[in-house]
This record gives structure tokens, sequence and C-alpha cells, in this order.
């Protein structure tokens, strides 16, 4: 097979890991995608592509003309980044929600209140097969739930409809009227809920009344960035 079939192979590959079609990526290059068609079909790499691709994605420019040596340039902000997972033993937890890196996903970093106050305004994302069926992602606002959860972990969130009964015990977001935004696990205990921090030291348990909660997300998965 040709070198540059072979190239062009490989990064379809990479695409349909991370989840990004050929319009997603033409878009990004501000091209016709039927230019990136093309080029993943096994349309040589010039000087001045390789670089454009470079720069929007992190592919190493001379890996992308010649196809010899590392396919990423490590270098690059846009590269993915390579995680150790026994450096993590978070992803290996299977009694609790999933945590995965982000880098095998498309995902924007959505801020939290920004969904609350304009969820109509929300982009939708493609799904991550890991995760239980989810609307959005949201930024983890603390560390309320570390080592588990960490700031400026991705969430996947779903919004639980109104009267909608809690799971005991199950992380949620949980949006006040009074005091503003919490990630805790909750427990219903009849009259109200009960918010419970994994962090116990810095961030003690306490209760809101239900007629003070706005709305309630439950925490379905998580995103770690830059692994």
């Amino acid at each position: 097979m040709p070198q540059a079939k072979l190239i062009g192979n490989k990064i379809k590959e990479y695409f349909s890991e991370i989840g990004m079609s050929q319009t997603e990526v033409a878009a990004v290059l501000d091209v016709q995608q039927a230019a990136v068609s093309n080029q993943l079909n096994g349309r040589r790499f010039g000087k001045n592509n390789a670089a454009k691709w470079s720069k929007a994605f992190g592919f190493r420019a001379n890996w992308l003309i010649t196809g010899e040596g590392p396919m990423f340039d490590p270098d690059n902000p846009n590269a993915p980044r390579e995680y150790n997972i026994e450096d993590h033993p978070e992803l290996n937890h299977d009694d609790d929600i999933p945590v995965i890196p982000a880098r095998l996903f498309r995902a924007p970093d959505i801020d939290i209140y920004e969904y609350v106050t304009n969820s109509q305004n929300v982009e939708k994302l493609p799904p991550v097969p890991h995760f239980q069926k989810h609307e959005l992602f949201a930024t983890c606002p603390g560390d309320a739930m570390a080592p588990r959860i960490c700031r400026g972990y991705l969430l996947a969130l779903r919004r639980m409809p109104e009267g909608a009964p809690i799971i005991n015990g199950e992380i949620y977001i949980v949006n006040t009227k009074s005091l503003g935004m919490f990630l805790r696990r909750l427990v219903d205990n009849g009259s109200g809920l009960t918010l419970i921090a994994e962090n116990q030291q810095d961030f003690p348990d306490f209760e809101i009344e239900y007629s003070d909660v706005i709305n309630v997300f439950r925490v379905v998965g998580a995103l770690i960035p830059n692994l």
C-alpha cells in the first residue's frame, strides 16, 4: 500500500477513536470536506498542508509527509497526551462513575454555571459509550469530591426530571436558590437533601430543604483532561 494511503488510514483511525467526523475536521481546517476526504484517502501531504494539519491537531509535520517517526509532536499543545493507567488508580474503579482520559473523546470545556443559566445554548455532544446517557459536559468547579473527582475534570451530566427519585449515595450536582451550586453525594432524608463530600476534612456534610433546590444533575461519568 502506498505510504500516503497508510498515513491517511492512521489519521482516520485516530479521528474515529476521538469521535471526530471529516466534516468537523474540515471545519477546524477551514476547508471543504472533500479536501479532507482526499487527504485521508491517499493524497500526499505537501509542506504547507502538513504544517496546517500539524498546527490544528498536533501531528508531526514530517510524519505527515514521510510516515517516519512518531505520529504526534509532544511539544504541540494540540497533540494528545499519553497516560499510564498505573499512575491513575481511579481509572480502574468499577463501583462508581467511570473516569477516563479526556483525550479519548472530543468534549469542550463548558462552564457549569453557564449551562444552568443558559441551558438552551449548550452544544450537543457526541456520546461517550463508557457513560450512561448524558446531555452535556461541564467543568468540575472545586475539590469537594477529590481525590475521586478533582477541579477541572469534565463531568458528564444528566438532568433529573422534577420529582425524580434521588439514588442515595450517588454523585449529583445540585443548584440551590440560597447557596449556589454543589457537587456532592446526595442522600434524600425525607425533609430535604443531605450533601456529602468525599473531601470530608475541608467540606463537612450539610442539608438543604427541597424548596431550596432549583435543579439537579446526576454525574454519570468524568473525563480527566490533559492526560
